[in-house]
């Protein structure tokens, strides 16, 4: 015979904002600053998320035009609210105390001013105290509270138990699913259990699986992510190493899977990233990434150092690293990793004669950009892993971060021409995303995750709070 049955503890709040990374943080002081009362639930043991472990440039593209050109497939009103909002969002940032450099250009297409993530994380989390939000740590949700179609609440979980938590608005702000197993073996690759978890451990889909459960409607590209190849094992580090040992120099070399070939064009895209992205889906989400001596001292930018360093550091983490005088030798050597020599002379044949007679893009892959013959020794292979940093498929929002219903939506796909009159959306009441629970900004790009969860926080924070007025 079962037991007495426990009765919930039961809090009550405003706003409560899911998540206490910097989407969640911000999303809670925009709206205290707005005068409702707010309540931060963090899974975690600690608040700031991944913004602890980033490198701290806050940008995105300084053109909605090359943002086109890059991430034709995003959505585009998404994308123009978050080029056009960042800038207001940097100065709004600088006025709760965050220390920022002055705005610098990154790469050739993007713009973006240098936060110290070990200042920024506690200044917002001492803003939060000081405008009188409450903070729960450890305190993990388990599903949304609905009562006629609309968010009253969530249930929750801590160490004492059940916690039931009513709430005029809730913003899911969770951080993705890429510590999800289950749902990356779904979604992204069958090789999840092999990638690297780029971020912190605590973003396992809570909000995303909430928000299926009472139908909130996702967007497309639920398989696309961010992230960097990092040292493959036995290298050694830890999460505040994850910027050290990413192997960003990925689009100059030539990237080979275990099978000895290559897969996909290495310069494709403005980043390593989507390289990357294809790596996850090769066997164990694994690869070599080969470089001369001449590759090796190529740097791009501040943030992409030379090939050299980045190896250098996985060297030094224990990282599998071959060096050989000739690609004769490389290729023997590759054989260690199980790699088939034969296979990987002929892909590095094949690739140098391509380069050399100017006519890379007849590859199959293609090598579209930085065709760089591999000539001068010595020659480097790099044992990489895929790693994944946040997810970039995730629910649907419009331009108040209000969630959609599924059931109230039309397909959104690119093939799919409808009339105007046939266009339609509903959001779910009361419930907001924020961060990268969101999806449709970056998919096979990346449009810069911290100006994404500073932008649509502070949009979140201020919808939420301005619905109760």
């Amino acid at each position: 015979m079962d037991g007495p049955q426990m009765t919930a503890r039961q809090e009550q709040t405003e706003v409560l904002v899911l998540g206490g990374g910097m989407a969640g943080l911000c999303a809670a002081i925009s709206a205290l600053e707005k005068g409702a009362q707010v309540l931060i639930l963090e899974k975690g043991t600690r608040l700031g998320g991944s913004m602890w472990l980033s490198n701290g440039l806050i940008w995105t593209f300084a053109d909605p035009g090359q943002v086109r050109k890059e991430i034709p497939d995003g959505d585009q009103a998404l994308q123009d609210f978050l080029v056009d909002g960042l800038t207001d969002a940097l100065v709004w940032l600088v006025s709760q105390g965050v220390e920022l450099e002055p705005e610098q250009t990154f790469q050739w297409y993007g713009r973006g001013r240098q936060s110290n993530p070990a200042q920024m994380a506690p200044v917002l989390v001492e803003r939060v105290q000081a405008l009188g939000g409450r903070m729960l740590l450890g305190t993990a949700m388990q599903n949304l509270l609905t009562r006629d179609g609309a968010v009253t609440g969530v249930m929750a979980y801590d160490e004492q138990g059940a916690l039931e938590i009513r709430a005029d608005a809730v913003i899911l702000a969770t951080g993705g699913f890429q510590g999800n197993t289950e749902l990356v073996a779904r979604y992204i690759t069958p090789y999840a259990d092999s990638m690297y978890l780029r971020s912190n451990p605590c973003s396992t889909g809570d909000g995303f699986i909430a928000a299926l459960d009472i139908g909130a409607a996702v967007t497309p590209l639920l398989n696309t992510f961010y992230g960097h190849a990092l040292a493959a094992p036995p290298a050694r580090f830890n999460a505040f190493q994850f910027q050290d040992m990413s192997q960003k120099y990925g689009r100059m070399a030539v990237a080979l899977n275990l099978e000895g070939r290559r897969f996909a064009d290495e310069s494709a895209g403005t980043g390593e990233e989507r390289l990357n992205f294809h790596l996850a889906s090769q066997p164990r989400a694994t690869a070599v990434y080969i470089v001369d001596a001449a590759i090796a001292e190529m740097s791009s930018s501040r943030y992409n150092p030379a090939p050299r360093v980045a190896i250098s550091r996985a060297r030094t983490a224990g990282g599998p690293i071959i060096d050989a005088d000739n690609l004769d030798e490389l290729a023997e050597k590759l054989h260690a990793w199980g790699l088939p020599p034969l296979e990987v002379l002929k892909s590095l044949q094949a690739y140098n004669a391509a380069v050399k007679s100017g006519s890379g893009d007849r590859l199959q892959p293609a090598r579209r950009g930085n065709a760089f013959a591999l000539e001068k020794p010595p020659f480097t292979a790099v044992l990489v892993r895929a790693a994944i940093t946040y997810t970039c498929g995730g629910l649907r929002a419009d331009l108040d971060m209000r969630v959609l219903r599924r059931a109230s939506s039309i397909s959104m796909l690119p093939m799919v021409t409808a009339e105007l009159s046939e266009i339609q959306t509903a959001a779910i009441p009361n419930l907001y995303v924020a961060g990268c629970d969101l999806g449709g900004f970056s998919n096979r790009g990346y449009m810069g995750g911290l100006s994404q969860a500073l932008v649509t926080g502070r949009a979140a924070g201020t919808a939420a709070a301005s619905a109760m007025v």
